[in-house]
């Protein structure tokens, strides 16, 4: 999800907060931003010292020297591939789960590669679609320019800012499964990016054009036209079975050609 936040000690806490709670269900928690100092004094004061989970691992707090501009600039490409390896990381060291919050402020520096940062936040999506890493981005309102952050808010599945809570249930949900994806919660403007970046890639991840890939949208409270293209256009790369259409779902995809999409097949709706 994207964050939008304009006050640090809210930021502090809030992040604090979703550690602690991370910690607690054995997830591996990470931040990487230019006040790493900040969070850790946050969970002192919430009474979570995190001088054990930060020798163990568990607990990572790093500048984004250590992650984002490792390379010296930034590098979105290599930068997912250290997110997935992160990931695959604490998969195999028992974890439950991972939790990553990027304070993206250091993204207005004057950083090489910084204008790719929106390609790589839309990419983010395919790495967390399985469902082991919760996300969370956050822009500080103060040194971002609005319209940059309704960009980067649209390449995510989710977003909050202040007066705008987040809400699980209008927010999509993509999750990849070995059959292909399952989609929940809403899919409209704000997140047609992150869509359509986990979709694009379902055949890449299979490797093989031939296999059936199921979308189920039974989940999905209200979809756009926009949506159904994005369906619909996955037919012309692949085979693609969408299960658990809504009556306006199916007129939105008959309406944007998917009689025309040779490898969709459209099964009945809910």
């Amino acid at each position: 999800m994207c964050w939008v936040v304009d006050d640090d000690r809210v930021r502090a806490d809030t992040i604090a907060s979703f550690f602690i709670a991370g910690l607690r269900a054995r997830h591996r928690v990470i931040y990487s931003g230019d006040q790493p100092e900040l969070v850790l004094a946050a969970l002192r004061a919430r009474g979570a010292d995190p001088a054990e989970p930060l020798r163990t691992g568990s607990l990572v707090a790093d500048v984004p020297e250590s992650s984002y501009l490792a390379a010296g600039y930034f590098d979105p490409e290599a930068v997912l591939a250290g997110w997935a390896a992160e990931r695959e990381r604490a998969r195999s060291e028992g974890y439950l789960g991972m939790r990553v919050v990027g304070d993206m402020s250091w993204a207005r520096r004057d950083i090489p590669g910084a204008d790719r940062l929106a390609w790589y936040e839309t990419m983010v999506n395919t790495i967390i679609s399985d469902g082991f890493v919760a996300g969370v981005c956050a822009y500080d309102r103060r040194v971002f320019e609005a319209l940059d952050l309704r960009e980067f808010m649209w390449t995510h599945q989710g977003a909050a800012a202040t007066g705008m809570p987040y809400d699980p249930a209008t927010s999509l949900r993509v999750r990849r499964v070995p059959a292909g994806l399952v989609l929940s919660g809403e899919a409209d403007r704000s997140n047609r990016t992150a869509l359509a970046a986990v979709v694009d890639q379902l055949f890449d991840d299979v490797g093989d054009d031939e296999r059936e890939m199921v979308i189920d949208v039974s989940e999905l409270r209200f979809a756009d036209t926009a949506v159904a293209r994005i369906l619909v256009q996955a037919a012309h790369h692949g085979r693609v079975r969408v299960v658990g259409c809504s009556p306006a779902l199916r007129r939105l995809l008959g309406f944007t050609g998917a009689a025309e999409a040779p490898g969709l097949t459209v099964d009945g709706g809910v």
